[in-house]
């Protein structure tokens, strides 16, 4: 197992300390790929404030620095003003890059110092978010026609918002997570041998989300597509990925699965052409959830299909329907007050209607 004094790695910049960071934390089996992935996009932004500066002369103004810069992407320098970062970014982020680097230093003995002078920025409690209307949906679907741009970015929105499986979800599935049975449909209209998505446990990020979703026609038929599109990347072995990494023209590897922004230039397309340049891959997640907790859906089976369901949504719309509920059992409640006279209640309680 990788070692290092701390006193030695203490003295490292950041730049120099990230790669062996990166191999300590590979020998950790508990993390997932996923968390890897995430941690190695924090380091990435943290570098370009602190990648010069040792580990153990960070301070915590610079920290405070950082989460004023990193969220307008502004910092002022002897040179001018720079925008480092590709565009601004909320506290939710920046709260997560910090916590990346001060568990970096707390591995070294260095966050002891600064911890008591740090604080997270504040993350705003949760409302419910604006998802498309019907309306807007069908705007979607409908731009995508005659658009081979934007075919990708339609397939997946067809996915998401119909099993709620998203972003590293889809690209860690691979071609043996997909199970397309014969429908067996009975005299309710339901199909009995449903075909489905197996979401595995290296593709999820907790423990809570790996999960078997069944496919209704929409989420089949997207899913057949994507399998001829891998089929197409060469990726035919049980064991290849769904969504293949992609090198260059023409060439995929299909035992590496697809970056992070594989989806941004079809999505760009789809989005752009539909006239939702606000609408994100992850949005049609929210919306799945969304409609099946206004429509009345239960929650511990939204959840099993999800993996996981924000409490304060939960809560949210739970409030909501008890108040449906209040208007139906008022509307019934006669107007007419009864001529007053005792009644079993009042003889118990002493009270008379």
């Amino acid at each position: 197992m990788l070692t290092i004094d701390d006193a030695v790695f203490s003295a490292l910049t950041l730049a120099e300390a990230v790669p062996i960071w990166k191999q300590i934390r590979e020998q950790r089996e508990r993390l997932r790929p996923r968390t890897h992935e995430a941690t190695e996009g924090y380091f990435k932004a943290l570098e370009k404030f602190f990648g010069g500066i040792r580990l153990k002369d960070i301070t915590a103004g610079q920290l405070r620095e950082y989460q004023i810069g990193r969220k307008a992407n502004l910092l002022h320098t002897g040179a001018g003003d720079i925008h480092p970062w590709k565009k601004r970014c909320g506290n939710s982020i920046v709260n997560h890059e910090l916590a990346a680097l001060g568990q970096l230093l707390h591995h070294c003995g260095q966050w002891a110092r600064l911890k008591p002078y740090y604080a997270p920025l504040p993350i705003p409690t949760w409302s419910p978010r604006d998802v498309p209307s019907e309306e807007d949906e069908e705007r979607l679907w409908q731009s995508a026609i005659g658009h081979p741009e934007a075919e990708l970015a339609y397939s997946v929105a067809c996915i998401t918002n119909n099993t709620s499986a998203a972003g590293c979800e889809l690209r860690g599935l691979r071609i043996r997570h997909l199970t397309f049975n014969v429908p067996d449909i009975g005299e309710d209209g339901i199909d009995r041998n449903p075909s489905f998505v197996y979401i595995p446990p290296e593709a999820v990020k907790n423990e809570n989300r790996p999960r078997k979703i069944p496919l209704n026609p929409l989420a089949l038929w997207a899913f057949q597509h994507v399998f001829k599109r891998a089929l197409q990347c060469g990726s035919c072995q049980p064991d290849d990925y769904l969504f293949p990494f992609w090198l260059s023209r023409n060439k995929w590897d299909p035992k590496r699965p697809a970056s992070r922004w594989f989806l941004r230039k079809s999505w760009g397309h789809l989005v752009r052409i539909a006239g939702m340049p606000d609408l994100h891959p992850h949005d049609l997640r929210h919306l799945f959830i969304t409609r099946g907790l206004e429509n009345g859906v239960d929650t511990d089976s939204l959840r099993a299909v999800c993996g996981h369901i924000n409490p304060k949504m939960t809560e949210y719309y739970s409030h909501m329907r008890m108040q449906a509920k209040l208007a139906v059992v008022m509307a019934v409640m006669p107007t007419k007050k009864p001529a007053r006279k005792e009644t079993v209640a009042a003889r118990r309680f002493g009270t008379y209607a």
